[in-house]
């Protein structure tokens, strides 16, 4: 398996521009997000997902959603078990603001109990995790994903981290900092916002964003900057690049545009492109997804962005 993806998976209701009390439902959760790109993006077999829904009728449709995606379901199940709801609108700008009913949710004892999902991470060609994850893990269920997490990066896997910076998911800014910084320093690769480094240690400007990664450790680092420029660290190097993005487009709805970016960007570089050109595509996969509401566009809807990924 080349991707392996770690989260939590969400049943998602976005209410309809044209009839704002009329919600569709959809599939989500940051790095699901990612897996489906992903998975569009790549051979049949190349991407999995972990976690633990229940045995509810919104557990088995997310399942029938990650079947019909192409993509492995590494999910344990949890009996009683019902998996988060959140509901999305948009505003004129397609900016996003979320409720979120997620407490119960089974993907918060995913690693309790739990050896076939360490051993998941341990055969994983990469792992790809967010800071959402890492957020709604109960306490012990999360030292056991880092025990997994360290024993991969010990073994040469690659780990990539999404910092995903949500702060009413931590109980204060002093425990996402050191948790998003020890999961940064087991990264091969960091994908990082700047609202994100903002948020999470108080960084001020692109430059201090990256200086707060590179205080960690030694991984590859792609900073996305709002709309600005690309900053990028190549690995375990000093010196930090920068590339444009394309115009930015009427956005519907933004909700997955680093998501989806997240896979363009991996998806490019698999094939060897340089940093440069997986920027140009990682940014012309999120400005379709953009274009229209949720965070998964129809699969007609997929650019086709020239890559060519063997098996």
């Amino acid at each position: 398996m080349r991707y392996l993806c770690i989260g939590e998976p969400l049943v998602e209701f976005t209410a309809r521009r044209d009839a704002p009390s009329t919600f569709d439902r959809r599939a989500g959760g940051d790095t699901l997000n990612s897996a489906i790109y992903l998975a569009r993006l790549l051979p049949p077999g190349s991407v999995g997902y972990l976690s633990r829904l229940g045995d509810d009728a919104m557990s088995i449709w997310l399942r029938n959603v990650m079947t019909t995606e192409g993509i492995s379901d590494l999910c344990s199940t949890e009996a009683g078990g019902r998996p988060g709801l959140s509901f999305i609108s948009t505003d004129a700008r397609g900016e996003r603001s979320f409720l979120y009913w997620r407490e119960q949710a089974p993907a918060r004892r995913m690693f309790l109990n739990g050896g076939d999902a360490r051993d998941a991470v341990a055969n994983a060609g990469t792992v790809l995790l967010s800071g959402i994850t890492l957020a709604i893990l109960e306490p012990e269920s999360r030292e056991q994903l880092f025990w997994a997490l360290e024993q991969r990066s010990g073994a040469g896997g690659r780990i990539v981290l999404d910092t995903n910076y949500r702060p009413a998911l931590w109980p204060d800014v002093a425990t996402a900092q050191a948790v998003i910084g020890r999961a940064a320093s087991l990264a091969s690769l960091i994908l990082p916002s700047l609202d994100d480094l903002a948020g999470c240690f108080g960084a001020t400007d692109p430059a201090a964003a990256m200086n707060a990664l590179t205080s960690l450790g030694g991984a590859e680092i792609a900073l996305t900057t709002g709309g600005g420029e690309v900053m990028y660290r190549p690995p375990g190097q000093d010196a930090i690049q920068t590339y444009p993005l394309p115009p930015m487009v009427a956005a519907v709805d933004t909700t997955g545009a680093g998501d989806s970016f997240n896979a363009g960007w991996l998806v490019a570089r698999d094939a060897g492109l340089p940093p440069d050109r997986a920027v140009a595509l990682a940014a012309q996969l999120a400005s379709v997804v953009v274009t229209h509401p949720g965070a998964v566009i129809p699969c007609d809807a997929m650019p086709d962005l020239g890559l060519r990924i063997s098996a």
